[in-house]
């Protein structure tokens, strides 16, 4: 689940010809996304600190009598606000949000502390590894991340190929200013073990086709760079193996079940189910951490259960149908706690006939978790909404037998942070980035084979 982009730029023009600069913030409840407004004398910018330091130019704004309105058409924003003492009130919208909000003084810009990133100086060394090759729809990729190597090895280093989850994401795997990967990189060079982490083809440095990539096709990005480690002067060959996050999750014992030069697979949040039945899985443990009750989400789950079953070229017609079958008789606030309200049809009809999602519902480990023959770690935290812990442990169990080492962290969430409910509302107010005894346990792993 993605956030909304609350990120404008503003230029504002004041009735006062003096205006000190100072900082304003707010906070979206519908969200949990801090806003941020810096004014001077002659300027005003609004930024979305949680998600990024850029702000975006908007297409129009007005101050007058104490009201400033402001508007970003690339991203459909709306702000309105009031001035009355010494704070800014009011509302915006986008696309179908509308939230009332305030915005008060603060003397800087809110910031989210990461006290897990490290800071240069590393405590390993880095090198950059490439992979260009042709993928199996023909298309040219290029693949480049950073091998991370702890600092004063004298000998070759066991080394994991970490595979990031779904999205297009960097090679530190970042998410609302979090950077699992180099918080695990980082720890795992303390223990003597070398990273390779890169960036998704679309991201940063790499390139390659993405709108009719799937996980499939991901998977052979993954291969590439394993396989371009695999010869490094550095990296001990019987100790190289693959580990991935979520999606990277069902990646690696993908890889592995086709490449023998593998020697283990570390499965973070990787999925034991089919991709249909982990959507379903998640779609009631994230509307259920939401407090909705279990009879709206059962209807949520009908209404899925529904939609997983239409041809690709189903028309929105059909989807319409579907949802206004399981909820013709809700209100508008039971519809919308489910996500099923105005404008839900056409995000359904949008997002089903992605290439990825048609792919991805399609995903059976069965076809490939059995015929992986080395060692496999699968982990997972008890409070994931997204990748469940119970069903999809039982899965990797059932279809890798004795190969697989399964372990569960009580109280983390899908990006293994201690948490409170697991819901992705929290990920970005939580401090900590990865828990420290799951990354332990990838390290014992990794070291005891």
């Amino acid at each position: 689940m993605k956030k909304l982009n609350f990120v404008a730029t503003i230029m504002l023009m004041c009735l006062s010809t003096t205006v000190c600069a100072q900082w304003w913030t707010g906070m979206s409840t519908k969200t949990g996304l801090a806003l941020c407004i810096h004014l001077t004398d002659s300027s005003a910018d609004l930024y979305s600190p949680m998600q990024t330091t850029a702000p975006i130019p908007v297409s129009k704004w007005s101050y007058s009598e104490g009201k400033l309105d402001m508007e970003s058409k690339a991203i459909g924003l709306k702000i309105n606000l009031t001035q009355r003492d010494g704070i800014f009130s009011g509302h915006w919208k986008q696309g179908f949000l509308k939230e009332e909000i305030t915005f008060y003084p603060s003397d800087t810009i809110f910031t989210l502390r990461r006290p897990q990133t490290p800071q240069p100086p590393y405590r390993f060394d880095e090198e950059t590894i490439t992979a260009d090759y042709t993928d199996s729809q023909g298309n040219k990729v290029h693949i480049e991340g950073t091998l991370s190597i702890p600092k004063g090895t004298v000998s070759r280093c066991p080394c994991i190929v970490l595979v990031s989850g779904s999205g297009q994401q960097n090679r530190d795997e970042e998410i609302m200013q979090h950077k699992p990967f180099l918080v695990l990189a980082d720890y795992l060079a303390t223990r003597g073990i070398a990273v390779l982490r890169y960036d998704d083809r679309g991201m940063g440095a790499s390139t390659g086709e993405v709108e009719k990539a799937d996980t499939r096709l991901f998977s052979e990005d993954a291969e590439a760079m394993f396989n371009a480690i695999k010869t490094n002067s550095r990296i001990n060959p019987n100790r190289l193996g693959i580990g991935g996050h979520s999606e990277g999750g069902a990646i690696a014992p993908m890889v592995a079940a086709r490449n023998r030069d593998v020697k283990f697979v570390v499965m973070m949040a990787g999925q034991g189910c089919t991709g249909r039945d982990v959507l379903l899985q998640q779609n009631e443990a994230l509307f259920k951490a939401q407090g909705v009750s279990d009879s709206l989400v059962t209807i949520r789950l009908k209404v899925m259960a529904d939609v997983f079953g239409l041809e690709k070229n189903a028309t929105q017609a059909q989807y319409k149908d579907i949802v206004e079958r399981y909820t013709k008789s809700l209100t508008t606030e039971q519809r919308d706690s489910i996500g099923l309200g105005k404008g839900a049809v056409y995000q359904l009809y949008k997002q089903m006939g992605n290439s990825w999602m048609q792919s991805f519902l399609t995903l059976n480990p069965a076809e490939y978790l059995p015929k992986v023959t080395c060692p496999i770690l699968a982990i997972q935290g008890t409070k994931d909404c997204q990748v469940l812990a119970e069903p999809n442990l039982a899965g990797i169990t059932k279809l890798a037998g004795k190969r697989a080492q399964c372990q569960v962290f009580a109280g983390l969430n899908h990006l293994f942070q201690h948490c409170t409910t697991g819901s992705p509302d929290e990920y970005m107010l939580i401090e900590e980035t990865f828990a420290p005894e799951a990354m332990k346990a990838v390290a014992d792993f990794i070291l005891g084979l």
